[in-house]
């Protein structure tokens, strides 16, 4: 762990220099990296909700369908969960700011390819490399803060990344909406690039190594420990559930635009307050884990959530069933469901990754990469709906949470004891 502090000045009395603040923070002390950690863990997340206002409005631009719009979300996630597997194991191998480097290199230029691109095919394929690029960020950061801190202070800092990670799909959808709204839809892309060129500035001309033992790959002992992995049926049932969790509010941002505008005919800046209520949602399901006392275990947790995301899918088909498209049939449902899986997705983290905690590292990379593809898939699925009314995405609400009940409530008698 690097403990060492920024450098003193030379010479008794000495006046700082001008640059001192910079030098410090060269330094890497805990303000910077902690700030570096902050910066790095919404981009992920930004670079999908920002632009989803206007996906209606990107199939007139680039003149082609829905589903080949939808896609460049799609594939961004799957090439996202793909990297997850690959940018654990390089920084451990070549250090943390190389690897940054690289991934960080990756994003910005599919970000200069989506701004050219003048067909949706070299849009998406601009999108792949972005979320095989930027995958870096959401990997490294957390090994960074390892790298650095522990005890109570790795926990604080794990706290400060979660909820910068949970704003980002709270407030990029705004942005893009006013961006949509007052400029154009391409700013939402001019606003990813310039926020990669200050990562790529904070981590290739600021940051230093806090890696110091690299340690080569080991191709016998990643194969060894991954076949243990996924292997194990418990491991599979908290991904699966997570993937399902995360495939719902996924979905809800691929389809909801589709909906609110087109077939409701509302605005894309009202679409961009719906999804700032709907990461709220998530994020008060996610704080909600922190203020609850502890004398409610993770076990009636799950059954609270689960048993009530069940039901609010199920009044949400009954409501697309029954009455026309209306903005309280969508949100209101939607955001009871995301709110529960607020609650379940960080418990479902937490006993993923400590199941095998002799490779913890490996663990959570798998565990990334294994949700987010499954997530990825539902997205796929998702997209071939027909978007005419509500009713076909209140129907796959409900397959998902009800095989999420099953899901976790065959994973948490065991898991849940503590």
């Amino acid at each position: 762990m690097t403990t060492t502090g920024p450098p003193s000045a030379s010479g008794a009395g000495a006046n700082p220099a001008p640059s001192s603040t910079i030098r410090q923070a060269r330094a890497n002390s805990d303000t910077f990296l902690i700030w570096l950690i902050v910066l790095l863990a919404p981009i992920g997340q930004m670079a999908i909700d920002i632009y989803v206002p206007s996906l209606p409005a990107m199939v007139g631009v680039f003149e082609t369908t829905q589903n080949a719009v939808q896609l460049s979300v799609t594939l961004y996630l799957i090439a996202f969960s793909v990297g997850q597997l690959f940018y654990g194991p390089l920084s451990d191998a070549i250090g943390r700011r190389r690897a940054l480097l690289i991934g960080v290199a990756l994003y910005l230029l599919g970000g200069v390819i989506s701004l050219f691109a003048t067909s949706i095919w070299a849009f998406v394929a601009a999108r792949v490399v972005q979320g095989l690029g930027i995958t870096a960020a959401s990997v490294v950061m957390k090994a960074i803060a390892a790298d650095r801190f522990s005890g109570p202070r790795l926990g604080t800092v794990m706290t400060y990344m979660v909820v910068s990670w949970g704003l980002g799909p709270i407030i990029a959808p705004v942005i893009g909406a006013w961006f949509h709204t007052s400029l154009s839809w391409e700013y939402s892309l001019y606003f990813l690039v310039a926020y990669g060129v200050m990562l790529l500035f904070m981590i290739g001309v600021v940051y230093r190594e806090t890696h110091q033992s690299p340690r080569p790959l080991n191709a016998r002992n990643l194969a060894a420990g991954t076949a243990t992995i996924l292997g194990d049926g418990v491991f599979a049932r908290i991904y699966l559930s997570m993937g399902l969790c995360y495939g719902v509010l996924l979905t809800f941002n691929l389809i909801g635009p589709f909906l609110v505008q087109d077939v409701m005919g509302y605005s894309p800046a009202l679409y961009g307050g719906i999804a700032l209520g709907m990461g709220a949602a998530y994020f008060l399901g996610v704080f909600s884990n922190r203020v609850l006392p502890v004398s409610v275990t993770n076990r009636v947790k799950f059954q609270i959530a689960s048993i009530g995301s069940v039901v609010a899918a199920v009044a949400m088909v009954a409501g697309a069933a029954l009455t026309e498209p209306n903005l309280w049939v969508l949100v209101a449902p939607s955001a009871v469901i995301i709110f529960f899986a607020g609650i379940l997705y960080p418990n479902l983290m937490g006993a993923g990754v400590s199941r095998f905690p002799e490779m913890t590292g490996l663990a959570s990379s798998w565990l990334g990469f294994c949700l987010m593809l499954f997530a990825g898939l539902i997205m796929l699925g998702s997209s071939l709906l027909e978007v005419d009314s509500l009713l076909p995405m209140a129907v796959l609400f409900l397959i998902c949470m009800v095989a999420c009940r099953l899901l976790v409530m065959r994973t948490l008698p065991r898991e849940s004891a503590a």
